[in-house]
């Protein structure tokens, strides 16, 4: 081989390599750049959400049958700073865009933390601890319901159990990863979510929970509002509730009671329930609750639910409720019947 064949062979195979070198470097630069963006994203811009819809049928219902749509929600979050920070913002698609949280929090000590921001109140166990897609039953008790703001009937709030505030939360005394003391301490405007107070007084609620050993929970908490409600601009409507929680690897027991006055019309709740938690994925669950009304403003009533879980996977979840109500009084014209049966299936769609 001449000399000048050899020299642009050489030339040739070493312009391959350098190529085939840059290419690799460039995949490999690319590549590293991807999972950066993708760790990055993880942490501070984790999408997730839930579709829940169903059929129910009640004997006392107008329609007596129906399907419907509860929830379409969609939630960002995520933290930085070292976890000391983070954030969520959710929006509900189902009747209408509507933000349901939107918050941030600083977490500099275990038991003193701030959040600020559109978020659950941290009145009673199950309006805070419990969300749509952990909570054992399509519907929430009464207590939950009326009391906590998720049904406007007592005070013209129709919140999901949300508002706009400001609170310290934490824990002492930390054992078995659990901490024996924790509180909520919070200030809300009390108008309900994505609105603006609207008198000059501010809802107070403080929340104490007591763990005294792994899988119970005591807890007692106590609310004070003034609501602008029906001509009413300054409504009182103080509330306290005490309750308990035992939720171990297979059963699941949760009892509380509310009592709360609206002006000079008082309302008592109550709901007990258990569960058991088969191998996955099934659980099956029953709870009887009640709900008082001195006036009469909807009709004192008793009500036993029968229900079962199914998830066979992550992000499918299938509830059977099956519903026993009892109506104490019969003075308002919308209860015809002193007792119906109601049945309910919801699907929910998780990812």
């Amino acid at each position: 081989m001449k000399l000048r064949h050899l020299l642009f062979t050489i030339v040739l195979m070493t312009a391959g390599y350098t190529a085939s070198a840059q290419q690799e470097a460039a995949e490999s630069e690319k590549g590293l750049k991807k999972e950066a963006i993708k760790e990055f994203a993880d942490k501070h811009l984790r999408l997730s959400g839930y579709l829940q819809g169903g059929f129910s049928w009640d004997e006392q219902g107008d329609p007596t049958t129906t399907f419907y749509l509860r929830r379409a929600r969609v939630s960002l979050s995520g933290d930085f700073a070292k976890e000391k920070f983070d954030y969520r913002l959710q929006v509900d698609f189902a009747g209408g865009p509507k933000i349901c949280d939107l918050y941030l929090r600083y977490k500099p000590l275990n038991g003193i933390n701030v959040q600020l921001g559109q978020f659950k109140l941290p009145f009673s166990l199950e309006n805070e601890l419990y969300g749509p897609t952990k909570f054992e039953f399509i519907e929430y008790s009464y207590l939950t319901t009326y009391l906590v703001r998720n049904d406007g009937m007592y005070d013209g709030i129709k919140a999901t159990g949300r508002d706009i505030g400001l609170q310290l939360y934490g824990g002492f005394i930390k054992r078995d990863g659990y901490n024996i003391i924790n509180y909520n301490v919070g200030v809300f405007n009390g108008s309900g979510i994505n609105s603006k107070d609207n008198n000059s007084s501010k809802d107070f609620i403080a929340r104490l929970i007591i763990k005294p050993i792994k899988g119970l929970s005591l807890s007692g908490s106590y609310m004070y509002g003034e609501t602008n409600y029906d001509g009413n601009r300054y409504m009182k409507s103080p509330r306290w509730a005490v309750g308990a929680i035992y939720d171990v690897r297979h059963w699941i027991a949760r009892a509380e009671f509310a009592s709360a006055k609206f002006d000079e019309r008082k309302i008592d709740a109550f709901y007990a329930l258990a569960g058991y938690h088969f191998e996955k994925p099934w659980s099956v669950v029953a709870r009887y609750e009640f709900l008082n009304d001195d006036t009469i403003t909807i009709p004192n009533q008793e009500r036993i639910t029968l229900g079962a879980v199914y998830k066979p996977f992550k992000f499918l979840r299938l509830q059977l409720n099956m519903s026993y109500t009892m109506y104490e009084d019969l003075k308002l014209p919308e209860v015809s019947n002193p007792s119906s049966l109601g049945a309910n299936l919801m699907v929910s769609m998780i990812f």
